[in-house]
């Protein structure tokens, strides 16, 4: 791939702090459909690797990996202080995993382009990602991260188990899903609360990911709330299912709302 075509690929993360922006419920779909179309001669690019000789794919797929992993690199060596090359990190791992991946399986997808050759090429820049970050960032399809959205009273509990590395239909994440389809959401107040969880679940997860060490609060959430969930739930204790449920909504919004608001409101930098 020559010059002008991998610039004009690495260019693409300076839009990262523009689209993480609006990496939220009410403008996720408007704002990937118009990267999409707005970048189509990128994703167009890519997908003519799979057309090349065997030999030559390999590669520029490496010559992508590498070109957007020194991007990345350049980006982090402008950050003033630790904290900010921290939060940067943060924000590209997220644009990589809600944008920039999302967005080449789309095209693939949309111009009938082969799997295979999506998944190699993505797989690439993951691994390449990984080796110089240490941050192993995973592909997902747009249609996944819409849905996720949508997962409301699961939300919380779908990132503690993706950060525990459990699978995508484990037993806990299924059985909450039941209990808030089956049960919360026939109680008269029960459409109510799961709006709440709805408006705010989002926002506490993206700040729990931005954390030096996510994984620790992942398992503090996993062994103080969610497996007692769980385990009522398997008893038929729905309502105290909720009551714990609550609790643990209650003190994540303490601290990672109103704890950031108030710091916010002091003048301190807001961690979002």
């Amino acid at each position: 791939m020559d010059a002008i075509a991998l610039n004009q690929v690495s260019a693409i993360l300076d839009q990262a702090e523009l689209r993480i922006a609006e990496f939220k419920r009410d403008t996720y779909e408007e704002s990937f459909q118009r990267y999409l179309e707005d970048n189509a001669s990128v994703w167009n690019e890519l997908m003519q690797i799979g057309t090349r000789e065997c030999s030559v794919q390999e590669q520029e797929r490496a010559e992508v990996a590498d070109c957007l992993a020194r991007k990345a690199e350049e980006l982090l060596a402008g950050a003033k202080n630790r904290t900010k090359r921290e939060t940067m990190q943060m924000n590209l791992n997220l644009y990589m995993v809600s944008y920039f991946l999302p967005a080449i399986v789309a095209y693939q997808r949309r111009s009938g382009a082969k799997e295979d050759d999506m998944k190699k090429l993505t797989a690439a820049i993951c691994d390449r990602w990984a080796l110089s970050f240490k941050n192993h960032i995973q592909v997902s399809d747009y249609e996944s991260i819409k849905a996720g959205f949508k997962q409301k009273l699961c939300f919380v509990t779908t990132a503690v188990c993706r950060g525990l590395h459990k699978p995508q239909d484990c037993r806990e994440l299924t059985m909450m899903k039941q209990y808030r389809d089956g049960y919360l959401m026939n109680q008269e107040d029960g459409a109510a609360v799961i709006h709440e969880y709805y408006d705010i679940a989002p926002t506490i997860v993206k700040r729990i990911a931005k954390e030096a060490s996510p994984e620790e609060k992942y398992l503090y959430l996993w062994n103080n709330y969610i497996r007692k969930c769980v385990e009522l739930v398997e008893q038929s204790r729905n309502e105290q299912c909720r009551e714990v449920y609550e609790q643990m909504m209650a003190e994540l919004r303490e601290e990672y709302l109103v704890t950031n608001r108030k710091s916010s409101d002091s003048g301190a930098p807001a961690s979002e």
